[in-house]
């Protein structure tokens, strides 16, 4: 099973400072939860509508898409550079 990304670490440095922050993304994601099953009912409405226009299969998969997006995000790490300063975004 696949699972979202938990954490999501920032870091920042250049010549005088350095940054470092841990995000929780897990409370994101309980928060997105609750969101996305309080908005199901609409979602199935919108399905049984645009299911003789040929989109209701496309409105019924795009949650387990963007599921599978967000779960690819784990392992991702993100480096930008610049002349004096640079940021690493690591999603855990």
């Amino acid at each position: 099973m696949r699972f979202p990304p938990l954490l999501m670490r920032i870091r920042i440095s250049n010549e005088r400072h350095h940054i470092n922050l841990w995000l929780p993304l897990f409370l994101v994601w309980l928060i997105l939860g609750a969101i996305m099953l309080a908005l199901s009912p609409v979602v199935a409405v919108l399905v049984l509508i645009f299911q003789n226009f040929g989109w209701g299969e496309f409105l019924l998969m795009l949650g387990p898409v963007i599921y599978d997006f967000i779960c690819a995000l784990r392992g991702l790490k993100i480096d930008v550079d610049r002349k004096n300063e640079r940021m690493v975004v690591y999603f855990i």
